[in-house]
C-alpha cells in the first residue's frame, strides 16, 4: 500500500475564484468522479453555512482525483452563495489518502477554527447536518465529531460488528459509529492530520479510523452528534460484495493496530463520549434492511469451504473443530452459529496472524490470506446475530450489542500480552 509521508505535497492544480486566504470554517468535499452527485453536498452545506453562521467566514473546497467526468465545472456550478476553491492530485494519483493529504494542506492555510468533511456522493445530507458537527468545535465542547445517523438495526454490519467493538477495546472511547466520512475537527487537529504519514488508497475505511484513534491519542475532546436522519449514498461496486467489504476493513484496523500499538497496548479501560446535538428524535425512518438467513448460510457455506484449508493456519484447534462442525450443519439443511466468545476469539487470533505476516515471505499477500479466512466467520456472527434479534426489541438488541463491545474489553488484556510477546 503506497504511503504518502508526512508534508507532501499533491495539490497539482487549484481553482480559487473569489480569492479566499482565510476562513473560519472549511467544508471539505472529497471526490472522484463524482459529476452527478457533487451538487446537492455543496448546495446543503452552504444553505446551512450561510443559514447558521453568516457572521463567520467560510469556503467549501472539494479536494479531486484530477476527474474527467466534469466534477470540478459540478463544483463550480452548484447552488452555493459560499466561496469555493477547487484542488486536485496529479493525474494518475488516485485514492481517498490523496484528497485528505491536499485537504489538510489547503485547511491550513486558511487557518481554520473548524474543518468539516462530508461525502460527495451524499443524498441525504441535510442543512442541519452542518451546525451540528461544527458546533460542539466552535463552541470549545470538542475537538473532534462523530457522526450518529439514524440506522435500521441490521444496517452496516460490519462497523457494528467488528469496527465499533474493536475500536472501543483499543482507543477506550465509546463511539458508536466509528466508520463514517462526514465528520469534523479543529484547526489544531488538522495541523496535527497535516504533519501525519496517510495511505494513497485505503478506500477510506482507515483514514476514517485513524482520523479518529489520532484525536484520541492527541488527547482532543472527542463527542458524537445525532444527524437525526439516514445516511444514503450511491452505492459502489464494492458495496454489493459483503466478503470483500469486510476483507477490506479488517484489514484497515489491523493495519491500524500495527501502526498505533505504542498506545493502545497500554490502554486497560474505556469510557463514555459525550452526545452533543443529541436531544433530537429522528426526522426520517430508516431504510429497511432485510436479511435472508438462507443466503447468509449458502454465502458462509461457500466461502467456508474456500477457506478451511487456512484456518489451522492461525486459529486454535478447538476453534476450527467447531467451525468444521458448522460447515457440516449447513451443509445438511441445519442452521450454523457462532457464539460471541468464538467470534472475539477468531478476531484477536486474526490480528496476531496479521501482526506475524510482517516477518513472512510476501507479507502483504499473507495479511491479504488472513482477513479472507475470516471473512466467512463474519458472515455466520451476522447469521447468529440475526437469528438471535428478530424478535427484539430496539433496547434488547442494542443490549445484545453492548455485551459484544463487552466482550471485547474483556479480551484485550490478554490480546495486549499476547501481542507484545508475538
Amino acid at each position: 500500500m503506497n504511503k504518502i509521508a508526512a508534508g507532501t505535497d499533491l495539490i497539482f492544480r487549484e481553482e480559487n475564484p473569489d480569492g479566499v486566504t482565510a476562513a473560519d470554517i472549511v467544508v471539505v468535499v472529497p471526490s472522484y468522479k463524482e459529476a452527478p452527485h457533487i451538487g446537492l453536498p455543496v448546495k446543503k452545506a452552504s444553505l446551512g453555512l450561510t443559514k447558521h453562521y453568516p457572521q463567520l467566514r467560510s469556503v467549501i473546497i472539494n479536494c479531486d482525483n484530477c476527474s474527467d467526468d466534469g466534477t470540478e465545472a459540478a463544483f463550480f456550478n452548484a447552488e452555493s452563495e459560499v466561496p469555493r476553491i477547487y484542488v486536485s492530485s496529479p493525474p494518475g494519483v488516485r485514492g481517498k489518502g490523496a484528497n485528505l493529504v491536499n485537504a489538510f494542506r489547503k485547511a491550513a492555510a486558511l487557518s481554520p477554527r473548524a474543518v468539516l468533511m462530508l461525502d460527495a456522493n451524499l443524498l441525504s445530507v441535510k442543512t442541519t447536518w452542518i451546525p451540528r458537527l461544527a458546533d460542539p468545535i466552535l463552541n470549545g465542547t470538542a475537538e473532534y465529531v462523530s457522526p450518529i445517523y439514524v440506522r435500521h438495526k441490521y444496517d452496516g454490519p460490519i462497523s457494528r460488528g467488528l469496527a465499533t467493538p474493536l475500536l472501543r477495546a483499543l482507543f477506550g472511547r465509546r463511539v458508536l459509529q466509528p466508520i463514517h466520512v462526514d465528520h469534523a475537527f479543529s484547526g489544531r487537529l488538522n495541523e496535527i492530520y497535516l504533519n501525519s504519514d496517510w495511505d494513497l488508497d485505503d478506500r477510506g475505511y482507515k483514514s476514517d479510523m485513524f482520523m479518529l484513534a489520532t484525536a484520541i491519542m492527541n488527547n482532543a475532546p472527542v463527542c458524537q452528534s445525532f444527524l437525526a436522519y439516514p445516511r444514503t449514498t450511491t452505492l459502489k461496486k464494492l458495496d454489493y460484495d459483503l466478503s470483500r467489504s469486510f476483507s477490506h476493513v479488517a484489514g484497515a484496523l489491523f493495519r491500524l493496530m500495527l501502526e498505533t500499538d505504542n498506545f493502545w497496548t497500554n490502554l486497560s479501560r474505556t469510557r463514555p463520549t459525550i452526545m452533543a446535538c443529541g436531544d433530537d428524535e429522528p426526522q426520517m425512518p430508516p431504510p429497511q434492511v432485510e436479511l435472508q438467513p438462507e443466503a447468509l448460510t449458502e454465502t458462509f457455506l461457500a466461502s467456508g469451504r474456500a477457506q478451511q484449508g487456512r484456518w489451522a493456519e492461525f486459529m486454535p484447534p478447538d476453534l476450527c473443530e467447531f467451525l468444521e462442525s458448522q460447515l457440516t450443519l449447513a451443509a445438511n439443511g441445519g442452521m450454523p452459529v457462532i457464539p460471541m466468545y468464538w467470534w472475539r476469539a477468531a478476531v484477536f487470533e486474526a490480528a496476531l496472524a496479521f501482526k506475524r505476516a510482517g516477518s513472512a515471505p510476501e507479507p502483504e499477500a499473507r495479511r491479504d490470506a488472513v482477513t479472507a479466512a475470516l471473512a466467512p466467520l463474519f458472515v455466520l456472527r451476522m447469521l447468529t446475530v440475526y437469528t438471535d434479534s428478530t424478535q427484539m426489541t430496539e433496547r434488547q438488541y442494542n443490549a445484545l450489542l453492548e455485551d459484544e463491545a463487552l466482550s471485547f474489553e474483556n479480551g484485550k488484556k490478554e490480546l495486549t500480552e499476547r501481542w507484545k510477546n508475538s
